[in-house]
């Protein structure tokens, strides 16, 4: 009989496996308990949560409230930000919902249909806030829908106030801007936020306009939030169902008030949809200390549905055009400065140059003419043959005293050492193209009458006339006053600066007396369709010709201040890329304008 026995290798080879065993299982054991018990709030390299995310799992939040710093007008009007009744429908298990009437009441409270709230509320995955099909924003309800549907106490909706950050009405659309993902630009601006994890590669930031400019202080310090918490069969947990979440800090968010008068930017807004302006800015500076009171551009956009591939989201007010006729200002101040011209001397126009192809607007000519009278018939002759008096050198020069080749919107350091441009976007204007032959007779003939590779933005233009307005000073045009916190304390002031453009400036007497000629452009020239205006008004008409792909186009441009005698307010209008054929826009839009501010200005 055999015995049957294990040998002494076999019986070590088992209990190292055993021992193998106990270890894994002690190792499971292990890591479970450090999961569950001892690193749940820290767990991975990571830093995940997991007592918190499993809360999260029966926990469903709506942001009612970015956080996001408001922007508010001269007097404190917010331009952003309205705050509004939604209604929030939270995924719960319908089941809980047994009485079908009190839904049919709730569609008649919406004053919507059956196929459009199922629509909406079938299979709800999170919260969502209560909208319009068509259009696709959320809907504002009143005080009687926000009764009403509270008296139903369906448990899955709850009223609430949520911020509108871009309302329907909203004026200064490019100024102001709009908010939008951006990870390249967090990960290149904003690191350290990134690595502290205060912000993440999804958070919104600004894209454009003043919400990219003042982002830094915009951007807040939380959102406020509604969270819903369910038991595991999705329903309502009682006495947890609804719960607020918000940052508790009297002193933000931050408050950035502007120079812009509200009821004016509206009004002028107003205007260019009534007149159909299609592409062109208007700017409205105070002529005081050149700040801006209002700025309009269009076409205009929605900021909560920007397409990057199109333009109607730029500001046109600070984007450089071709500025035509406007640009003879520059030239004058030059020849009247420099001494080169006569105040009896006379040039004849014949509707021709002679050379170059070069010719007058007016075919047959206004035959003989004096400087100031070419500035008031517009005389494309008389500033050619000036041009040929003056150099490239002294033309830029002049240009630069004026403000109208250099980025004029306030910069420069805050009380914290933060650097800030306040236009985001704004353009230089320009004399000549980098390959243009400046000493060329023919191309300087078109620099004179602001064609050619001249380029100029509607702010520059409107800044020159406020700089002829402080004998030859310039400002520098603020947009933003100063930034405030809750509490109304000033956290940051933009002090007015003045344009500094060398040691050299226009003379008070060439300035007087650009500004006496900008008088008979409107009572003898070419600006005669601004008579019966509510003040009187003086300025300068421009109409340059611009090639958009094959077609030729027009650029309408007018200039100017008012009232005449005690200047309030300089105006500066473009209507872009118009058909040749079109009737002029930018006379009337200055009138209307100017006629807005003259209304505004008697009603104070």
């Amino acid at each position: 009989m055999k015995e049957s026995c294990l040998t002494a290798v076999e019986k070590r080879r088992m209990f190292l496996i055993l021992v193998v065993i106990l270890l894994i299982f002690s190792a499971i054991v292990s890591k479970l308990f450090w999961i569950q018990i001892a690193a749940a709030e820290n767990y991975s390299s990571r830093g995940v949560n997991l007592v918190k995310n499993s809360v999260l799992q029966r926990q469903r939040a709506l942001v009612l409230d970015s956080g996001r710093g408001q922007i508010v007008d001269r007097n404190q009007r917010s331009l952003t930000g309205t705050m509004v009744k939604v209604l929030v429908a939270f995924p719960i298990n319908k089941k809980i919902i047994k009485d079908s009437q009190q839904v049919e009441q709730l569609i008649k409270i919406l004053r919507t249909t059956r196929e459009a709230w199922f629509a909406f509320s079938t299979d709800l995955k999170d919260p969502k806030v209560w909208g319009d099909s068509k259009g696709g924003r959320r809907v504002a309800l009143s005080a009687e829908q926000e009764e009403r549907i509270q008296a139903l106490k369906l448990p899955n909706l709850k009223v609430v106030e949520m911020e509108d950050r871009y309302p329907s009405e909203m004026t200064a659309r490019q100024l102001i801007g709009f908010i939008g993902q951006n990870p390249d630009r967090i990960m290149h601006v904003y690191g350290s936020e990134l690595e502290s994890g205060k912000l993440a590669l999804t958070s919104k930031i600004g894209g454009a306009g003043l919400e990219k400019s003042f982002d830094f202080w915009l951007r807040g310090i939380g959102e406020t939030s509604i969270s819903y918490f369910m038991d595991a069969g999705k329903k309502p947990l009682p006495g947890l169902d609804a719960r607020m979440i918000a940052p508790d800090n009297v002193f933000y968010p931050l408050k950035l008030v502007t120079t812009l008068d509200l009821a004016i930017q509206q009004q002028i807004e107003m205007l260019m949809d009534k007149l159909h302006i299609r592409e062109g800015a208007a700017v409205v500076q105070d002529a005081l200390q050149g700040d801006i009171v209002g700025m309009a551009s269009r076409p205009n956009f929605d900021p909560d549905e920007v397409d990057l591939s199109t333009n109607n989201w730029s500001n046109y007010a600070v984007k450089a055009t071709a500025p035509g006729s406007i640009f003879k200002t520059v030239v004058a101040a030059a020849a009247l400065d420099e001494g080169l011209v006569g105040s009896n001397e006379t040039f004849d126009c014949e509707g021709a140059l002679g050379k170059y192809g070069f010719t007058c607007w007016r075919k047959d000519g206004h035959g003989p003419l004096t400087l100031e009278e070419g500035y008031a018939q517009s005389c494309n002759i008389v500033f050619a043959k000036v041009m040929q008096r003056l150099s490239p050198t002294q033309l830029e020069s002049y240009a630069r005293r004026l403000g109208v080749l250099d980025e004029v919107g306030w910069s420069g350091k805050t009380d914290s050492s933060t650097v800030i441009h306040q236009l985001d976007s704004e353009e230089s204007g320009q004399l000549f193209a980098s390959h243009t032959p400046h000493d060329d007779e023919g191309v300087l003939m078109q620099t004179a009458i602001g064609q050619r590779d001249v380029m100029m933005t509607p702010l520059q233009a409107s800044n020159m006339i406020v700089t002829l307005l402080h004998d030859g000073q310039g400002f520098t045009p603020r947009v933003v006053r100063e930034i405030r916190f809750q509490t109304d304390r000033v956290m940051e002031q933009f002090p007015i600066k003045k344009l500094e453009v060398g040691k050299k400036r226009v003379t008070a007497t060439t300035s007087r007396k650009l500004l006496s000629w900008m008088q008979e452009v409107v009572t003898e020239g070419t600006g005669q369709g601004l008579k019966g205006a509510k003040w009187e008004l003086a300025g300068k008409s421009g109409t340059a010709q611009i090639q958009n792909g094959k077609q030729e186009k027009i650029n309408q441009w007018f200039i100017g201040y008012g009232p005449v005698h005690i200047p309030k307010y300089s105006v500066s209008v473009v209507i872009k890329n118009t058909d040749p054929l079109e009737s002029n826009k930018a006379i009337p839009l200055f009138k209307g304008i100017m006629d807005i501010l003259a209304t505004s200005s008697n009603g104070r």
